[in-house]
């Protein structure tokens, strides 16, 4: 796994409705009305194992 450059911003996940939206755009991945709560479900999730693996507080 390559090593994130200490002087580069670090990637955030997405998070609330409009950054998912707008990620998701700018993807072109498109989210169906009745899969977004799962999407988010998900995202929020991936973004507390984000904070686990930097050793920032959940």
């Amino acid at each position: 796994m390559a090593e994130h450059p200490a002087n580069s911003p670090r990637p955030e996940v997405p998070q609330g409705e409009a950054e998912i939206a707008t990620a998701a755009v700018a993807r072109a991945l498109p989210i169906l009305p009745e899969c977004a709560p799962g999407v988010a479900a998900n995202l929020a999730l991936l973004a507390r194992h984000v904070r686990t693996m930097r050793g920032e507080p959940a």
